[in-house]
């Protein structure tokens, strides 16, 4: 579709992606979208016309795992990261070709994740090559170090959830930082808990996130935006069919000033 200056769309055409894709992303260009498939775990690399149009993919990659979740390029466009949750552990990595859509496996190919960590969603520091990720299973937060050569190595690896409480019915969905760098939120899903919540983290002077504490939120919150101006959190919250906003401080806190009620399968949106 188009957006039109007003925030109007124009539909334009429906588009079916090979596999179902579960994400979808830009390249630095806007040359190319990428896709994952959670069902299959597949990457397909579309190129785009002068209309945004997609064409048939040019890249395939399937490398025999299940529950891709996410496919976001880091600012410079030169590499390819796809975590995969639950029992098919990984971040594979890739180097990428944005002027041909194409993805080459890097040495080792797997950044290695944590054990029953699930990285889920991802996000980069704007100005520093670090690299974050919501862990699903792991109900926190592991923080990556990209390398010159484009290898992810692992610097921390955080737990959120209070002493004694069991991950039975938990899992971390949408992770975002702040325009300016300095803070992180996750979502935290209570699918069988009565325990939605926002996770809130610095991110100190070296790149390393700092827990800072957890926010309520409405029953499951799923997907998670910015203002354009960065001052506010967006939550859509799918069991709890609602859209909240949230005014980010100074410090990183959180203060509920809005809550719209809207259809519980709203789960992701963007905000222009």
């Amino acid at each position: 579709m188009f957006l039109n200056k007003d925030g109007s769309y124009q539909k334009h055409q429906n588009i079916n992606f090979n596999d179902g894709a579960c994400y979808l992303s830009l390249d630095k260009g806007n040359r190319h979208i990428l896709g994952v498939s959670y069902g299959n775990g597949r990457l397909n690399v579309y190129p785009l016309d002068d209309q945004g149009i997609p064409g048939k993919a040019v890249t395939t990659i399937d490398e025999g795992k299940r529950e891709a979740h996410c496919v976001l390029l880091p600012p410079d466009g030169k590499n390819v990261y796809i975590p995969y949750v639950k029992g098919n552990l990984a971040i594979l990595q890739y180097a990428y070709d944005g002027n041909t859509g194409k993805v080459t496996p890097l040495e080792p190919k797997d950044a290695k994740p944590p054990l029953g960590s699930g990285p889920r969603h991802m996000a980069y520091h704007p100005t520093l090559p670090m690299v974050y990720f919501s862990n699903e299973q792991g109900i926190g937060l592991s923080t990556y170090r990209r390398e010159a050569n484009g290898q992810l190595k692992v610097e921390q690896d955080i737990s959120i959830l209070p002493p004694g409480m069991s991950k039975i019915g938990l899992s971390a969905s949408d992770l975002l930082i702040t325009p300016d760098g300095k803070f992180l939120y996750a979502g935290l899903r209570g699918h069988r808990q009565d325990f939605s919540r926002i996770s809130r983290y610095r991110v100190l002077e070296d790149g390393k996130a700092e827990f800072l504490g957890l926010t309520e939120a409405d029953q499951v919150p799923w997907g998670l935006t910015l203002s354009p101006d960065g001052k506010f959190l967006l939550v859509s919250a799918t069991t709890g069919a609602s859209l909240a906003a949230y005014r980010i401080s100074k410090d990183g806190n959180l203060k509920r000033v809005a809550t719209l009620a809207w259809d519980a399968r709203m789960s992701d949106l963007v905000t222009r």
